[in-house]
């Protein structure tokens, strides 16, 4: 195929979707991400509230 048969504006819509795809995939992986802190620190806050209950017990 001929570079003069292309229509400029294939081109452009072409990087359009690129980029959309690009965006989508940022999007996701910033998703799994804050889950992730998310759940680092509910896991870190639900094993100090076991400990501090456990030391109020044996202390009490």
């Amino acid at each position: 195929m001929n570079d003069e048969t292309i229509d400029p504006t294939e081109n452009e819509a072409g990087l359009g979707r690129a980029r959309a795809r690009r965006t989508d995939t940022v999007r996701r992986l910033s998703r799994v991400a804050v889950f992730g802190l998310v759940r680092g620190m509910a896991a870190a806050t639900g094993s100090a509230l076991i400990a501090a209950v456990t030391w109020w017990m044996r202390e009490h």
